[in-house]
């Protein structure tokens, strides 16, 4: 079987290679990619397998890490209940490689790598279809392997791979194996966790970025297409070597991808924090992924570390102004009110924190006094700034002092007011 290769050094464009079927110097294709062809019910479907064992490392992360995912982590990130009762270790991690990117019935599946664990191993299984007319041998083979399986795991796989995959079992009548299944496609969950500080979420950016991964020598996604379409026309397998390795490689990020993804779900769902040096973009953006599944406590430690490590600016303003009316919805409203005074005593103070402190002292503390001296601070400072870019008006903050003027008044005249409980006074009565 084949073990894990580096990647091959192969110009990745082909460009200046010579004709080698003309010099008759064309290798077989199981002499470049060891493999043998599978005999199905429809014909022979090449097939190449990689065994990788559990200690292999893609990214920072060892393959084993992934069978400790929680079925929990899988339906948040997922967003799907079903992957509740699943485990990374009964799913596959499915890539595909195709003759284009439009989709639809002109757009051929060549090559699928399957991922999945099997015993001590993480094995990737690559199916390639050698001609069109071996796409049925393709789907056969595909299927046998794919039903065992109780979900899958892909990137943009929702919207592309599977899609393109189930339109080519129906062109051959046989059933998508895969339609049913818990789907957790890593895309939209890299998206909530890292795409506010990264410019593109592409998986090749994200192995760069998230799993610490530079390949060297890759081939670029779009060049795939035009090195089999070279395949079929001289039948050099040579120019297939960089297209397999590309597929295997990702197909193996999907499995360190999820990984990392879990790991930094989980990291702040206990007290003290499982990570240290999470940029703060990234903290903000998993709190509200928190805050979304109704993990409250967690979000206020990713928020509060989002603070921390931002005392200043527009993102440290979104983090605090939503980590106190989330501690309000929690009731937690003495917290809320010291998270706001901390804001607004900070340098430079906060508008918007001043006002978030004036609620809690009115309506949740009903220190009248306090929040009147709180606006009449947020009236001053107001007057000093860009009203339009901090969401506050005067006239508002006037609103909201004439309001607690009133109630003191009324708060006074209640406390000057004879307690009806206690008798009146008068002459002592004497017999």
């Amino acid at each position: 079987m084949n073990r894990p290769l580096p990647s091959p050094g192969a110009p990745a464009d082909g460009a200046g290679a010579r004709d080698p079927a003309a010099a008759g110097t064309v290798p077989s294709l199981q002499e470049v990619l060891p493999g043998r062809r599978l005999e199905t019910p429809a014909g022979s479907c090449y097939h190449v397998r990689w065994e990788h064992p559990l200690c292999f490392r893609y990214g920072a992360a060892p393959l084993l890490e992934a069978l400790a995912v929680s079925g929990r982590t899988l339906a948040v990130l997922g967003r799907d209940e079903s992957l509740e009762e699943v485990t990374l270790a009964r799913a596959c991690f499915i890539d595909t490689e195709t003759t284009g990117l439009a989709g639809g019935t002109g757009t051929y599946v060549f090559l699928v790598g399957v991922g999945w664990f099997e015993g001590d191993l993480f094995v990737v299984d690559q199916y390639f279809m050698e001609d069109y007319d071996r796409e049925p041998a393709l789907i056969a083979a595909l299927e046998e392997n794919l039903r065992r399986f109780e979900a899958v795991v892909s990137f943009n796989g929702k919207a592309f791979d599977l899609p393109l995959l189930e339109t080519r079992f129906i062109l051959a009548r046989r059933p998508p194996p895969l339609r049913a299944q818990p789907h957790l496609d890593l895309l939209a969950a890299a998206r909530r966790l890292w795409g506010l500080r990264l410019e593109s979420c592409s998986l090749q950016t994200l192995e760069r970025a998230v799993l610490g991964e530079t390949r060297a020598g890759d081939i670029p996604g779009r060049l795939v297409p035009q090195h089999y379409f070279r395949y079929l026309r001289n039948r050099d397998p040579r120019v297939l070597k960089p297209v397999f390795e590309h597929n295997r490689r990702d197909v193996l990020s999907l499995l360190s991808l999820a990984c990392r993804a879990a790991r930094r779900f989980e990291s702040f769902l206990e007290d003290p924090p499982g990570e240290d040096g999470v940029h703060p973009l990234d903290l903000y953006s998993l709190a509200r992924l928190y805050r979304a599944h109704g993990l409250g406590e967690a979000a206020v430690r990713c928020y509060r570390a989002c603070l921390d490590s931002l005392p200043s600016g527009p993102l440290a303003d979104r983090a605090g102004l939503e980590c106190v009316r989330l501690l309000r919805r929690l009731g937690r409203a003495p917290e809320a009110a010291a998270l706001s005074r901390e804001l607004a005593d900070a340098r430079p103070p906060r508008l918007w924190a001043l006002v978030e402190l004036a609620k809690d002292l009115e309506h949740r503390l009903k220190d009248y006094r306090g929040a009147l001296e709180v606006v009449d601070r947020a009236v001053g400072l107001a007057e000093g700034l860009r009203l339009p870019e901090t969401g506050v008006t005067l006239e508002a903050l006037a609103h909201r002092r004439d309001r607690l003027q009133r109630r003191l008044r009324r708060a006074e005249r209640r406390a000057l007011r004879p307690d009806p409980a206690l008798p009146e006074s008068g002459p002592a009565f004497s017999p």
